[in-house]
């Protein structure tokens, strides 16, 4: 923690809202009720101006004056990374009353109690007040067996549990379900074919329906305090196009989605819970392109009028650049009568690593449009795709820099931004997004799974440029040969898996290249070549499965480890078949690789 001493607080004059956050944050930073020579004494004083953060540093006396609990937990951060100079008052001051974020856990992978624990203690010296675990079907229910069988389902004690900590912490739990479409894993199972309409929605006016979706919401209900709770509903484009529909005939998807919401929401009612929902299908809806940013979309006024008026709008993007791309869509969901939740995205989507360049072009842009339209609440999203492969630790990079940019107008300091996340997150933040490099290059999440026979990303890349294999192996290149210093760091964050993956990815390249040259040209000495790199693409992705396996494991429940290693299982052996289909060549036995051919 670079300037940082021991801070000491006295609990007998602290207020009672603090003390068990910092009782555990204690636990594991430099803070302690204990005397200590040389550390630095902090009192905290409730009642200063609204959404403001101020430490007082005097002659090793610490004060912090806050409005709401968060408020002081990132005083607390500021003062443990050595932010506040002796004599300087430090001032932040937020337009939002939440701040938080939501953490994808139904897309292969699932976090542990124990580490989603130690994300909840760092967002909480970071200043957020909020988290979500976005469930799908990944929680257990009553008598239902099929219900997020063999992917990492919570309990309702492993629930109660993280909802006692975040709350010890001043962070609200909300829960984060879907109530409509996303339940495709459920689905799939024969148990549930009476309440399916089509492979991912659930069936609309089916009572089993309803009587499964009233058992979801009192799980979280018994689970969270929290009496907000996200029931979902995005993306359901095929809704009532299924079964629905057999049974049924054809109905207008605005209505079949108002009448189902509704229900849904007389469930929230009945057990006191206010809902939220994503806004998209409103606007998909409502134009020829089903696009959710279609600026010709019209919402019907007969559809407005009928939206529940207690159900809140959470408009999400993850994508624009142009603050005012948010400024008109922010206005368009006011139109409806609703004052819109944010959600802006930390990029881990198809993502081996945090990738930092998406996050700040459309975070940076948000929040600021967020700033100008006086929104008050705004969460930060951390999506998976079907194998959750990315190193989910680095986006705390992402976190760090999100409420960086909701407490402070204007760019953040990197040098006070990166001694902050040193302090609170425990690793270095530049070496974090020098990693997060490896995005560009190439098309990583595509090329790890291209064939090497096959090559179906290979030829689409090279139809468009001509040169993208040969840009992108000199960036693998130069970005290998950075990383080579982080081969042995593999904690609080895995840079080692990075330097894995962009190390494949350089001899993957590479083989590629030569195969191709040599394969163009009938040189069977230079096939001989390429089959003697074999031996070190397969020993990379060797090393990329253990480093794999520790971060995962260190991370997540186990369940969907298995996906990912009989992925890159696959892939070896598709190499090993590569190696022997030029053996066969190169001897004469075989006239082509025709899969290899087919589009050079």
């Amino acid at each position: 923690m670079p300037n940082a001493k021991v801070l000491i607080w006295d609990e007998p004059e602290t207020p009672a809202e603090l003390k068990s956050l910092l009782d555990e944050i204690g636990k594991f930073y430099s803070i302690s009720k204990a005397k200590v020579d040389g550390a630095i004494t902090v009192e905290f004083e409730k009642g200063g101006p609204e959404a403001t953060v101020q430490v007082i540093l005097q002659d090793s006396r610490a004060r912090i004056i806050y409005d709401r609990p968060h408020h002081a937990a990132r005083g607390l951060g500021a003062l443990l990374s050595g932010l506040v100079q002796d004599g300087e008052p430090y001032l932040e001051q937020t337009p939002f009353e939440t701040l938080g974020i939501m953490l994808d856990c139904s897309r292969n992978a699932v976090m542990t109690v124990e580490h989603f624990k130690g994300w909840l203690r760092q967002l909480a010296l970071l200043g957020y007040n909020m988290a979500m675990l976005y469930t799908e079907e990944t929680y257990e229910l009553p008598g239902e067996e099929y219900f997020g069988y063999l992917r990492g389902r919570y309990s309702p004690d492993e629930l109660k549990e993280i909802d006692r900590y975040a709350a010890g912490l001043n962070i609200e739990m909300v829960g984060c379900i879907q109530t409509l479409g996303h339940l495709g894993h459920l689905l799939k199972w024969p148990a549930y074919a009476r309440v399916k309409d089509t492979p991912a929605v659930i069936l609309v006016d089916e009572d089993g329906t309803y009587q499964l979706i009233e058992k979801m919401i009192t799980q979280f209900c018994d689970c969270f305090q929290s009496r907000r709770i996200h029931i979902g509903m995005d993306e359901a484009h095929d809704l009532g196009r299924g079964k629905f529909m057999d049974l049924k005939g054809y109905e207008r998807g605005y209505d079949l989605f108002n009448r189902h919401l509704g229900r849904v929401v007389g469930i929230c009612k009945r057990h006191g819970l206010k809902p939220m929902i994503w806004s998209d299908m409103y606007f998909s809806m409502g134009c020829e392109s089903g696009d959710y940013y279609d600026p010709k979309t019209v919402i019907p006024a007969n559809v407005k009028a009928s939206i529940p008026t207690e159900v809140e709008l959470v408009y999400w993007d993850y994508y624009h650049d142009n603050e005012t791309f948010y400024l008109d869509w922010i206005e368009r969901h006011r139109k409806l009568d609703k004052e819109p939740i944010m959600a802006s995205g930390i990029w881990t989507c198809v993502q081996f690593w945090y990738n930092h360049q998406h996050t700040q072009g459309a975070a940076t842009a948000c929040i600021s449009a967020c700033r100008k339209s006086e929104l008050k609440e705004i969460f930060f999203t951390m999506w998976a795709d079907e194998g959750a492969y990315c190193e989910f630790d680095s986006a705390l990079a992402g976190m760090t820099y999100c409420a960086e940019q909701a407490y402070a107008t204007g760019h953040p300091d990197e040098k006070k931004l990166a001694a902050r996340f040193s302090a609170i997150c425990g690793a270095d933040y530049h070496a974090v997004l020098e990693a997060s490099e490896l995005n560009q290059v190439g098309n990583p999440s595509s090329l790890m799974w291209d064939d090497p026979i096959l090559n179906v990303e290979w030829k689409e890349r090279k139809k468009k440029d001509s040169n993208y294999w040969a840009k992108a192996v000199a960036r693998a290149s130069e970005l290998a040969d950075k990383l080579s210093v982080h081969a042995e760091t593999v904690a609080p964050i895995d840079l080692a898996y990075a330097r894995n993956v962009v190390e494949y990815l350089k001899r993957r390249i590479d083989l590629s290249l030569k195969l191709e040259k040599s394969y163009l040209a009938g040189d069977k000495a230079g096939l001989s070549e390429v089959r003697k790199l074999l031996p070190g693409v397969i020993e990379s992705i060797d090393a990329l499965l253990i480093s794999l396996r520790r971060q995962w494991l260190r991370r997540n429940k186990p369940f969907g480890l298995e996906v990912l290693q009989q992925r890159f299982g696959g892939t070896k052996q598709r190499y090993l078949e590569l190696d022997q289909r030029l053996s066969e060549l190169i001897a004469g036995e075989i006239d082509e690789i025709a899969e290899l051919a087919e589009g050079l």
